[in-house]
């Protein structure tokens, strides 16, 4: 089974890249701007191609405002979210924090890290439920064999 992978997409307006959902049957495609938690965003989101020159700096993994590399998969990651498809595609960028239990391949580290920094008032069933979701992604992400991208 070959899995339809549509082309990496950014923001217009705030030049942060774009999760892309595919539709189960017809295969459409749709851009929308990542779920962080804490984060509500004030537009609509404006697919342009990726301008890496524009495309803004903030880690995948925590959200973080600054990062030192980045990590490709060697296979792309699709995850079903309702009647969508959500294909992981293009590199994940990351922190110096998150980057080290990502080369170490320290899943409950690097999930210890992002629950402990969400933003927002989360009580502790809903971090439990946030942490079990993470979970999910990043077990397929480590199992996709990312590579650290070189300068």
């Amino acid at each position: 089974m070959s899995v339809f992978v549509p082309e990496p997409r950014m923001c217009d307006v705030c030049c942060v890249a774009l999760n892309q959902h595919v539709g189960a049957v017809f295969r459409d495609v749709t851009y929308r701007h990542p779920e962080w938690q804490g984060v509500t965003w004030d537009h609509d989101p404006a697919p342009v191609p990726v301008d890496p020159e524009r495309l803004a700096a903030i880690c995948d993994f925590c959200s973080s405002g600054s990062t030192v590399t980045a990590f490709e998969t060697v296979k792309a990651i699709v995850m079903m979210q309702g009647g969508n498809t959500h294909v992981f595609s293009e590199p994940w960028a990351a922190c110096e924090r998150c980057a080290v239990h990502v080369r170490r391949r320290s899943l409950h580290l690097l999930l210890d890290r992002v629950v402990a920094v969400l933003p927002g008032t989360l009580n502790r069933p809903e971090r439990r439920a946030r942490r079990a979701e993470l979970k999910a992604l990043y077990v397929k992400f480590f199992a996709a064999n990312p590579v650290e991208l070189e300068d």
